[in-house]
């Protein structure tokens, strides 16, 4: 519960622009400066890249996409994807100014087409959005860029009779740096689930709510609630984060707009807390007010994200 905390408050100090959680699906164990790119990986890197760190995450499921990530009725939607346990090595390097995002992609489609297969792939918008990809799949605000120049793939690849199943993000930032974001696991020919979101299992579906879950109205329909009376009641140590939100106006003032949506937030915590049957404690409300981007699409004045965390 800590641990969620000291996220949460550090994420909302940095800018107060995006409201960014560090969730993965595993534990990370080890952390490496930016040191060459060669270290301590199995999978055969771009050249004109120098890596910045290298992670091992340890989980019983890691998640890999097979399509591109589309948000739907302000759920993010994944159609299809692979599973697979074990060791994961996520690696991020920077393209050196003698490469580029355009030739580290075709350097990887080429290494997994001649060395293994290639599941999926996709190039540019056909991506979707480059938010998606760095703060609700990747969790790495440094992958935040332009749609335009993107690219993704993700397969199979065998390097020195071993088989590995490897995704791989490029991509040009905001600051017009280019990143590479290597995942990679042992896949020792276990099988893969291909999932859809539809009947999304209860853990699936927690994830999401990890990573948030934005309202523009303040209310939940009854599947929403459904869900979060169950999880609620089987996991005495999640707490409901309710985030507040506001519009501001060339005419208004920050302290009114922030009293505007605290006073929704409050209120919203209120009808959430009877909805749900829970005791207040375990209702956390935050009030970022019009530090944050109107979600697209969004008309009202407030708007609202409801995050479940231990």
């Amino acid at each position: 519960m800590n641990l969620c905390i000291r996220n949460f408050e550090r994420s909302i100090a940095k800018g107060f622009t995006q409201l960014f959680f560090v969730l993965t699906f595993g534990f990370p164990v080890i952390a490496l400066a930016s040191v060459s790119v060669n270290a301590n990986t199995a999978i055969p890197n771009y050249l004109h890249a120098s890596l910045e760190y290298q992670r091992i995450n340890v989980g019983e499921e890691h998640q890999f996409l097979l399509s591109t990530p589309k948000r739907i009725s302000n759920t993010l939607n994944i159609e299809k994807e692979v599973l697979l346990s074990g060791e994961r090595h996520d690696l991020l390097l920077q393209i050196k100014v003698t490469g580029s995002s355009k030739e580290a992609f075709i350097y990887y489609q080429k290494l997994l087409s001649e060395q293994g297969e290639v599941s999926y792939l996709c190039e540019e918008r056909a991506c979707g959005s480059s938010n998606y990809w760095a703060n609700s799949i990747f969790n790495e605000s440094k992958l935040y860029g332009r749609d335009s120049e993107q690219y993704y793939l993700a397969g199979r690849l065998n390097v020195k009779e071993q088989n590995y199943f490897v995704s791989v993000y490029i991509v040009k930032n905001g600051r017009k740096q280019q990143y590479i974001y290597l995942s990679y696991v042992l896949d020792n020919e276990q099988k893969s689930e291909v999932a859809k979101t539809e009947g999304l299992q209860p853990m699936k579906q927690l994830r999401l709510w990890q990573q948030g879950i934005s309202f523009e109205k303040p209310s939940l329909n009854d599947e929403q609630l459904t869900f979060l009376i169950w999880a609620m009641d089987n996991n005495p140590d999640l707490s409901l984060w309710l985030v507040g939100f506001a519009e501001i106006r060339d005419d208004q003032k920050v302290v009114d707009v922030m009293d505007m949506s605290e006073k929704a937030v409050s209120a919203f915590r209120v009808e959430v807390g009877r909805q749900i049957n829970i005791s207040a404690e375990r209702i956390i409300i935050k009030n970022i007010g019009p530090f944050d981007q109107k979600p697209e699409g969004y008309t009202a004045a407030t708007w609202f994200r409801i995050h479940l965390l231990e």
